[in-house]
Order: C-alpha cells, then sequence, then structure tokens
C-alpha cells in the first residue's frame, strides 16, 4: 500500500510541475495564480491518494476475507471426509445387521417348532409320571400352550417361560414335599396328606390318620397300606413339613423293579 501512495504523491508532483512549466511556457507571469493553480492541484492529488487508499484497503479486505472462505472451505473439505467414514463404516454396519436380523428370524422360524415339540413333550411326560400335584402341572402345561398361540409375546419370552418349567419338573424328583390333595378311593374322595419323595415314592394318609396308601405306577392307580405304615408316613409328613429332623429314619413303601411288587426301604 506504501508503494502505491508514494507512486501517487510522485505522480502528482509531476503533473504540478507539468503544470506549472505549462503555465510559465504560456507566458503566466503572476506567481500568485501559479501557485493557486499548485495547491489545487495538490487538493485533487489528496482526494486521488484517499480514494486509493479507500481501494487499497478495500481490497485487503476482501483477500482476508477470501483467505478465510478458504479456510473455512479447507475445514470443511476435512470434517465431509471424516463423516464421509464414518457413513461408509456405518453402512457396513447396515450389513452386518441385515446379514443378523435374518439370522435371527431363521432362528425364530426354527424355535418356535422346537418350542412345541418341548412342551408337547412334557405333557406326555407329566401324564406319564407320577401323579404329584397333577393338576397343578397340568395347568402350567395349559399356560404354556396358550404362550406359544400368542402373537403378542416374544420368542425369547416364551422360551424363557419353557424352561422355567421344565426346571419346575426338574425339582420334582429331587424335592421331598409334603401337601394337601384329594383322592378317589373305593369311589369316595378323600382329602389326605399327600407326600412325594423325589420320583421313587408318593403316599397318602387321610387326615385323621387311619387310612395310608401308595401310587402304583405299574398299575396306575392307588393302593392302600396296610397299619405297620401309618406311623412311618405320618412321621415322614413331619420331616417333610419340617416339624421333625430330617436325619431321621424313615420307612416308606418304594415300588420294586418288577411291576407289582414292593419292597420296604429302611
Amino acid at each position: 500500500m506504501n508503494k502505491h501512495r508514494v507512486r501517487t504523491v510522485v505522480l502528482s508532483a509531476v503533473a504540478a510541475t507539468s503544470l506549472l512549466l505549462g503555465a510559465a511556457s504560456a507566458g503566466a507571469t503572476d506567481l500568485k495564480e501559479v501557485l493557486e493553480v499548485g495547491i489545487k492541484v495538490n487538493q485533487v492529488a489528496q482526494q486521488s491518494q484517499k480514494k486509493i487508499d479507500k481501494i487499497v484497503d478495500q481490497t485487503d479486505k476482501i483477500i482476508g476475507d477470501y483467505k478465510g472462505v478458504l479456510r473455512t472451505i479447507e475445514g470443511l473439505r476435512v470434517y465431509n471426509a471424516q463423516l464421509q467414514r464414518q457413513i461408509d463404516l456405518q453402512v457396513v454396519e447396515m450389513g452386518k445387521l441385515t446379514k443378523s436380523i435374518k439370522g435371527v428370524t431363521y432362528v425364530k422360524r426354527q424355535i418356535t417348532p422346537l418350542m412345541m415339540n418341548m412342551v408337547k413333550t412334557l405333557a406326555e411326560f407329566i401324564d406319564n409320571d407320577l401323579p404329584i400335584k397333577r393338576e397343578e402341572r397340568k395347568a402350567g402345561i395349559e399356560r404354556l400352550n396358550e404362550l406359544m398361540l400368542n402373537p403378542n409375546v416374544d420368542a425369547s419370552e416364551k422360551f424363557r417361560s419353557v424352561f422355567e418349567l421344565y426346571q419346575i419338573e426338574s425339582e420334582y424328583g429331587r424335592a421331598v414335599q409334603a401337601y394337601t390333595d384329594k383322592v378317589i378311593i373305593g369311589g369316595n374322595e378323600l382329602e389326605v396328606d399327600m407326600l412325594h419323595i423325589g420320583r421313587i415314592a408318593l403316599v397318602y394318609q387321610t387326615r385323621d390318620g387311619e387310612q395310608s396308601g401308595m401310587w402304583d405306577q405299574a398299575s396306575q392307580a392307588w393302593v392302600p397300606l396296610d397299619e405297620s405304615y401309618r406311623k412311618p408316613i405320618k412321621l415322614a409328613l413331619a420331616v417333610a413339613q419340617k416339624k421333625a429332623a430330617a436325619d431321621t429314619l424313615l420307612r416308606l413303601p418304594i415300588p420294586a423293579p418288577i411291576p407289582g411288587k414292593m419292597e420296604t426301604a429302611k
């Protein structure tokens, strides 16, 4: 900018000198008039210089703005490149998710028949098992069947429910439990205290203690027990109800390997 100003000042001086020489050569003799002309020439030069300075300042500002725009464009280019890399990675992840979703859909198609078969198998097992809380267990199967047909229940929840019922059935094989139930003996319905020792034995005793019996898996029927089992069964019920010591020796009827036979366990 200084070079421009110097150049403008020099040009103004040359112009003024030219005017003075021109005036002198024209025969102007009045020095005052010559000076006035020089002053006017300098004023014009100053005004021109101000305009030039203003234009230079405007040019510098435009150049500064331009450089700022270039920096912004470069920053946006880097940012866009980073976004593009992220988008590319997301496209890859979307491909993986799409593949996973297809896999899940396939698994869901396979697992539903599997669960239905598991429920059916469990229902058949309950029908052929000792009648331990049979009505309660059948009710559980009914709930599962309804759950399997409910489209609003997710497959994971269905599987959890099936697995939970399998766990409950597994516990029956290890537990020693006493509970109240009803049995039909000689055409009469009796309310009894029931005791099951795993799946080894299932015996009952009437509330008054007068009648005792056991389930015979071979004949699928209740078999009366003689008077000798009255006290042992009563004691076993007390143990199961935590009313007697768990280390008490129990004498209970245990089905023999040969159908229709029984042996006494001591």
